[in-house]
């Protein structure tokens, strides 16, 4: 018996090597001549508020009962390492890798009852599909402009800003900077401030944890939730200001902008004025809804088991909106790593591995289709947390 452990543990030793081969660190490799490197390295916010109001509903993100995730509030030192060419290290990591893929796959066969709220019609195509990363530039998740129609002639179309969300970047360094609770004690903020682009999602603060998370941030992604709601401080919070902004709403799965405009899930568009009345210099875009759901049709194209009816989270909306101006994304403790710690976010104390597995949104489809595109070996995205994504050849797409 002992050998044939032996004779596994061998195996997967050497079948780990050889994808490392295939696949480089994000931290110990020099892309190029331009780029620092990295020499050591010591979720998506979709938070809800409490449901008080009855159109709050289609909104409000369940919790996993404790009871449900127990399997995961176990010891992950006996997954942790720091010496990535280590055969031990190795091992390891392969098995909280398959651990952790296996409970996303577990996620995703889970039944599901989302109503019919976004009333999706979805076909599965019958041509051959692309490369996910392809499929994903196709999807050609953007923001609205005020020179096509109906804001061409409304008056929310007068406060849509003429200036390009990125400005003049391209072929840059991008940072998807997840909002999870493996963040903390992470000390990647160095790391992430080094990247051309830094995104980050709805009220997540950098003041008091730069350490982890950086000091940097080039954009926010923000639900229709955070535009609208008082608690969040939309118009008043420092946070907001400085930074582009790009706000969602979701829609329904075939509305056209004018319905849309005349439904909104939330009614993002009084804050939206009056914060480009107060700040009318600002980069404060809105995402066309109807791109968010062809986000949808591509992670469902791209998934063989039937997904979430429900909008993306902001983070895959995100990784949709980077793509066409990066030559690479790092996609920060997104897909779970041995840091993971049960916290919903990395500046509260909200227990719920809802949103590290999904439970509303179609987050684990969305994880598993990240890992699929991920360039970086297991010792980059399970130990240290970083997934990269790389988007210099889309002129193949």
């Amino acid at each position: 018996m002992k050998s044939l452990i032996e004779l596994y543990t061998f195996f997967v030793f050497i079948l780990t090597l050889t994808q490392a081969l295939e696949k480089r660190s994000v931290f110990y490799v020099k892309h190029n001549s331009t780029e620092k490197t990295q020499k050591s390295v010591s979720s998506s916010d979709e938070k809800p508020t409490l449901w008080l109001k009855d159109h709050d509903a289609p909104r409000i993100r369940p919790h996993f009962s404790l009871t449900k995730t127990s399997n995961f509030l176990f010891d992950l030192n006996r997954y942790r390492c720091s010496e990535p060419v280590n055969a031990d290290c190795i091992n390891r990591t392969v098995l909280f890798r398959t651990k952790i893929i296996g409970e996303l796959r577990k996620r995703l066969k889970e039944p599901f009852t989302d109503g019919d709220h976004y009333q999706v019609r979805y076909g599965r195509p019958l041509e051959p599909l692309p490369s996910p990363v392809c499929r994903m530039v196709r999807a050609n998740v953007r923001v609205l402009s005020w020179k096509e129609p109906p804001f061409t002639w409304n008056e929310i179309g007068s406060y849509l800003p003429t200036t390009p969300l990125f400005g003049n970047i391209t072929n840059g360094s991008c940072v998807i900077v997840a909002s999870a609770g493996s963040l903390k004690r992470s000390q990647l903020g160095s790391f992430i401030d080094e990247h051309d682009i830094v995104m980050r999602f709805n009220h997540a603060p950098t003041e008091g944890f730069e350490a982890d998370v950086g000091s940097k941030t080039t954009i926010r992604v923000v639900n229709s939730q955070v535009v609208t709601k008082p608690e969040y401080r939309l118009l008043t919070a420092p946070l907001f200001r400085n930074v582009t902004i790009a706000a969602w709403d979701p829609g329904k799965y075939e509305q056209s902008l004018s319905e849309w405009l005349a439904t909104p899930d939330f009614n993002l568009f009084e804050n939206f004025k009056k914060f480009r009345s107060n700040h009318p210099q600002s980069n404060f875009h809105i995402i066309d809804p109807r791109s968010i759901w062809r986000a949808w049709t591509a992670l469902q194209d791209l998934t063989q088991t039937p997904i979430r009816k429900n909008p993306p989270t902001s983070g895959f909306i995100g990784l949709g909106l980077l793509m066409p101006v990066c030559r690479y994304i790092d996609v920060v403790e997104y897909i779970p790593s041995t840091r993971m710690n049960g916290l919903c976010h990395y500046y509260d104390d909200e227990l719920n591995l809802g949103c590290t597995f999904g439970a509303w949104h179609p987050l684990a489809a969305e994880k598993l289709l990240v890992f699929q595109m991920n360039s970086a070996d297991d010792y980059s995205v399970f130990q240290q947390g970083t997934v990269r994504i790389r988007t210099d050849q889309l002129d193949r797409c």
